[in-house]
């Protein structure tokens, strides 16, 4: 007897394919696809899982235009041809159902031809995450609004959010109209699918009033079979040693100071700087690090605020440092300071780290979790 399939689209960032594939681990009677990824078909691959090519969103585009606030990547074209790509893979495998991880088309491609549809949520990004999502540092309007009363700072920017998912969905309504699909009223909406399955803690992210097709899960944790014996073998054990982890979408070259000589009285540990821009004999390099057999030995975690990389970090209750790319970590970073779990260090990466390394050389600990 075949086995039904599951087709999955996640957005084209490390963290998106890690958690698709540890939630695919939880449907082995299925026969599971991956849309297929230049850069992370090798842990499909190795998870025993098989992929699909379909045309799907430049990962790095969009997280440039996210530094900027700019939208323009999500353009009728391109979402257009993206959700036929989608609607075509989907009616040449006859999937039993899809699930999407940050695919804003799929919902439009799932729906026209009937397939049941699960979307891997944030809880941030849900419309009924119980906080507001504060403005970004670097958006223009931060130094007004920055400057307000909360309570009324809240209320401008719930309502500007608003107007703003409004227009940034505008392309998909058109489509949605084209096509005779139903009508959906802005992006956040867009998102959601037949069940919606929320990979965050409910104290990082609580929720209000949600309905039945949500579900919370937690985080889904990627769990790599590197024991980084190798690796921790390498180490200086004298020295206290700490972590870089920046995602595939950090600026890696803002801590290029940590190649300096004084930084040698700790191992540095950096994931995935191809081209070694933190170097120097107390450097250690690897592109893919085990931060689950990694963190129990670091002292502190430099990071991008990431998804994944956050929840490993609060699992071995390793402090934060977080050099944040874009508006979505922002969010993750707030929540973190609001609960003491770490910092943000956007705007003197070098003095914070360095006040760090002094409590960690001199063996005092600066939080304890």
């Amino acid at each position: 007897m075949l086995k039904k399939r599951i087709l999955i689209f996640p957005f084209d960032l490390m963290s998106h394919y890690l958690r698709c594939i540890t939630l695919a681990q939880n449907y082995k009677e299925y026969d599971i696809l991956f849309a297929h990824s230049d850069k992370y078909d090798v842990f499909v691959k190795k998870a025993g899982f098989g992929s699909f090519k379909v045309e799907t969103f430049n990962s790095q585009e969009v997280m440039n235009c996210a530094g900027k606030f700019d939208f323009s990547w999500l353009n009728l074209n391109s979402i257009e041809n993206i959700f036929l790509a989608q609607k075509q893979v989907i009616k040449d495998y006859k999937p039993y159902m899809v699930i999407g991880d940050t695919s804003p088309t799929l919902k439009m491609a799932a729906e026209i031809l009937g397939v049941k549809y699960i979307s891997l949520m944030n809880g941030y990004m849900t419309r009924f995450y119980a906080h507001v999502r504060p403005v970004s540092r670097n958006h223009y309007s931060y130094q007004y609004v920055s400057k307000l009363p909360p309570k009324i700072a809240d209320t401008i920017t719930a309502f500007a959010e608003r107007m703003a998912f409004k227009q940034i969905h505008k392309p998909f309504r058109n489509i949605r109209k084209k096509y005779g699909l139903r009508n959906i009223t802005d992006y956040l909406s867009e998102l959601e699918g037949d069940e919606n399955l929320i990979c965050d803690e409910i104290y990082l992210f609580p929720q209000k009033n949600l309905p039945k097709n949500y579900k919370v899960i937690g985080p889904l944790l990627f769990s790599s079979k590197q024991d980084e014996l190798p690796l921790l073998a390498q180490l200086d054990q004298t020295k206290p040693t700490i972590c870089v982890c920046l995602g595939s979408s950090g600026n890696i070259k803002a801590l290029s100071f940590l190649s300096e000589k004084e930084y040698s009285c700790v191992n540095i540990i950096v994931a995935g700087d191809q081209e070694q821009v933190i170097n120097g004999n107390h450097v250690y390099h690897k592109d893919f690090v085990n931060l689950e057999k990694i963190l129990p030995r670091c002292s502190f975690l430099i990071c991008h605020g990431g998804n994944g990389t956050i929840y490993e970090a609060l699992r071995h209750k390793t402090y934060m440092l977080c050099l944040t790319s874009h508006f979505e970590q922002e969010w993750n970073v707030k929540r973190i300071e609001q609960l003491n779990l770490g910092i943000l260090i956007d705007d003197s990466p070098q003095e914070l780290i360095n006040k760090q390394l002094e409590l960690v050389v001199q063996n005092k600990k600066a939080i304890v979790l």
